[in-house]
């Protein structure tokens, strides 16, 4: 299956032959990625690098799910060069997120924190466009063909008689199954710990099992029993909730330094009075969407 043009996956049936659906859906998400990066290396604008740090993070959850489908040495190889890209679009995307709310309430504040928040800003700025040149030279490094070649050797030949005792002919959907519910055992207690407003560690570890579940969600729709649609709607709200309650944590820890903590006090003040309304929308979205009740649906449509 060729990475320059669309994959193909309408022919899957949740009784595809495992290794046929993986190498598919696999094939799918390399096509994303490979489309995102062309644009990106470009530009490298923050929507740009945005979409290119969602895909690495889908073909990572995708490689996660059908690697024991794979010789494990070629997926760890692609794995190490995923985790590396994610790694440098995660600190730019960091950055430009918080340069975008800090210019957002510059109106909020009072005409004696202006000026702490012009130098934050133009410091934040400064180590935008040296991120942006270390991302330029490393994508220009790690050259992107190679990188097209190893994602082809890896989908197109999976390990018919795997290291892992898997059987390739089993139905995707049965595989698919017990890989999905096994990320739902795993959310679980991360829900449990995360529901006390200032656990900040546990709604972070919540948010990342949010997403693997949603972007495995997606990617085996396909073969599932039936779409995932309405489940992956209240999953991306979830994402949301508490990825903003992220980011302004990403952001307190950005302005408050020891020189700079008396002057950013009003912008802590605002990054505080947000997350706390975020966070009884997380409350309100709990009440709304229980998680046993989420757990129900995701079974219903495996």
């Amino acid at each position: 299956m060729s990475l320059s043009s669309p994959a193909a996956t309408s022919y899957l049936i949740p009784s595809s032959p495992l290794w046929v659906a993986g190498r598919a859906l696999l094939a799918r998400r390399g096509i994303a990625l490979f489309a995102c990066w062309s644009g990106t290396g470009k530009s490298l604008d923050p929507v740009a690098i945005h979409d290119l740090r969602v895909a690495t993070r889908r073909v990572r959850e995708c490689v996660a799910l059908f690697g024991p489908c794979y010789r494990g040495d070629d997926i760890a190889r692609l794995n190490r060069k995923l985790r590396r890209l994610t790694a440098r679009l995660g600190t730019i995307r960091d950055t430009d997120e918080a340069l975008l709310f800090l210019q957002g309430i510059s109106g909020e504040l009072s005409p004696s924190c202006q000026e702490s928040l012009s130098l934050l800003l133009q410091r934040l700025k400064e180590e935008r466009e040296a991120e942006a040149a270390r991302l330029g030279r490393f994508l220009r490094k790690t050259r992107r063909h190679s990188l097209i070649a190893l994602f082809m050797e890896l989908s197109t030949t999976p390990d018919l008689f795997s290291r892992t005792g898997l059987d390739p002919f089993m139905p995707a959907r049965r595989y698919v199954r017990e890989a999905v519910l096994a990320t739902v055992d795993v959310m679980a207690p991360l829900v449990t710990a995360g529901r006390h407003e200032n656990a900040t560690l546990a709604q972070h570890a919540w948010r990342i099992a949010v997403k693997k579940l949603r972007y495995r969600l997606e990617i085996v729709a396909p073969v599932l029993k039936s779409p995932p649609d309405p489940v992956l709607t209240v999953l991306k709200r979830y994402q949301e909730l508490l990825g903003t309650l992220h980011d302004l944590d990403v952001y307190r820890e950005l302005v408050v330094t020891p020189e700079t903590e008396r002057e950013a006090a009003e912008i802590v003040g605002i990054i505080r009075e947000r997350r706390a309304r975020i966070w009884q929308e997380v409350v309100l979205m709990a009440e709304e969407q229980p998680w046993d009740q989420l757990v129900t649906r995701i079974e219903e449509i495996l």
